[in-house]
């Protein structure tokens, strides 16, 4: 590689503190364990070694073909609205990255949402989400730190804030205009309501380089087969039973709320003035965009209680 790709790649994203580089030369590469990690998590930033596409193709492509079996086998019933707002976004000529964020019903979500996706998409890593993914549960050992990275999984680690390493892995990947899928509410929620949304959304949407295209998405089905009260975590679907239900809501334009937020915080010279700043506008978005699920959310609600699965 050469010194001006070296020295790019050190270059922290703009806005970013203290960056993606920096992070991964601080992560622990003593034990095996922790050198097998360091390594994909490094290898995951770049995303641009010669093996990584076939590999992550291959990956991606095996699990969301799998997911659709599991879908036409295991359900009674799955039902798709508007899912051209997603596919039709994703194959369009754009400059800007897409970001997409749904409830979270289920550790078994990624990736059996994405099994609804179609077949000229699932073998193509351009259009396969990178997602954000709990690093206690998928990054245990070397094999699964191989699968989840080249599956496109970053790893998180759950209280580590906003400016952890993988809402810069994040950023870099908005950077190239991919598509970032974020489950917003942090956890598995089976209650009635969403519970409040992290912060770090509101970060990746602030702060990419160029504003993303935004898209809500609902879905329900997965608590069912997946409930948090069984022992072991494994699905349970009824073939004559199990119902799914997802639909894609409308693009939410940040694009006037972020500009003036950045010229308002151009006018600033304190560091704690533009902080306060920046932790109220990340307040505002998050909030817009609670809301703008929620009311899909509502939407959903009533087609279903109105028989869209009978």
């Amino acid at each position: 590689m050469s010194v001006s790709s070296e020295k790019q790649l050190a270059e922290p994203l703009e806005l970013c503190r203290p960056g993606a580089k920096e992070l991964i030369d601080r992560l622990p590469r003593t034990s095996w364990k922790e050198r097998s990690f360091a390594y994909w998590a490094e290898r995951q930033l770049r995303a641009n070694a010669p093996w990584w596409r076939p590999l992550s193709s291959a990956v991606v492509g095996v699990s969301t073909t799998a997911m659709s079996m599991f879908l036409a086998l295991g359900f009674r019933k799955v039902m798709v609205e508007d899912l051209h707002k997603l596919t039709d976004t994703l194959e369009a000529k754009r400059d800007r990255p897409v970001i997409t964020v749904a409830n979270h019903e289920s550790t078994m979500d990624d990736p059996t949402m994405w099994g609804v996706m179609p077949a000229r998409m699932r073998w193509n890593p351009d259009y396969a989400r990178w997602t954000l993914g709990a690093q206690e549960l998928l990054y245990m050992n070397p094999p699964m730190n191989a699968f989840f990275a080249l599956g496109q999984t970053i790893p998180t680690v759950r209280g580590d804030g906003i400016y952890q390493l993988a809402v810069e892995i994040g950023l870099r990947r908005l950077k190239e205009n991919k598509w970032l899928h974020i489950f917003p509410e942090g956890k598995v929620n089976q209650g009635e309501s969403m519970i409040r949304f992290k912060w770090g959304v509101g970060r990746l949407i602030m702060e990419s380089e160029r504003v993303p295209i935004v898209l809500p998405i609902f879905f329900t089905g997965m608590k069912e087969i997946m409930p948090l009260s069984q022992n072991v975590p494994i699905p349970r679907p009824n073939p004559l039973k199990s119902t799914l239900y997802l639909k894609v809501g409308d693009a939410v334009d940040f694009t006037a709320q972020i500009e003036e937020w950045k010229a308002a915080r151009a006018k600033l010279t304190s560091d704690k003035d533009k902080s306060q700043l920046d932790e109220r506008v990340r307040i505002a978005v998050v909030d817009r965009l609670w809301a703008s699920l929620d009311s899909l959310k509502a939407e959903s609600s009533a087609a279903i209680a109105h028989g869209a699965l009978d």
